[in-house]
């Protein structure tokens, strides 16, 4: 009986720490559209048809949509900004700012990987509650 107890509480250990270790899984490489009109979509596949880096990370590539002005993107990887630009319904320039989109995160990604491999200035959100 004590041996069927000692084997039930350490299966169930085991379901507890697989259950921990799935719900950490990140996918890699993930680039999520969080635009909302065409021109903001046409963005978004264009960036992620000529992006190549293997970023561990998500980037996220978020639109702010205005009736006067155009889209508002914005490129960002967890809370840091890496590129903002606005997009106006003509397609005017529409490549010339993907490649400008393209290049501006691909320096962006690298500054942050150097200052965090030599700086280590990262966000403080980690010791808060």
């Amino acid at each position: 009986m004590k041996k069927l107890i000692v084997v039930m509480v350490a299966l169930m250990m085991l379901l507890v720490i697989r259950a921990s270790a799935a719900a950490e899984i990140e996918v890699p490489g993930l680039v999520t559209d969080n635009t909302i009109t065409r021109v903001g979509h046409d963005f978004y596949r264009a960036f992620t048809e000529h992006w190549e880096e293997e970023y561990p990370g998500a980037i996220t590539i978020n639109e702010r949509p205005s009736a006067r002005w155009g889209s508002w993107i914005t490129i960002k990887v967890d809370q840091d900004l890496l590129y903002q630009t606005f997009l106006f319904p003509g397609h005017n320039d529409f490549d010339k700012q993907v490649n400008v989109a393209l290049a501006s995160v691909y320096e962006a990604l690298q500054k942050r990987a150097i200052n965090k491999a030599l700086l280590n200035t990262g966000d403080l959100t980690k010791d808060e509650f």
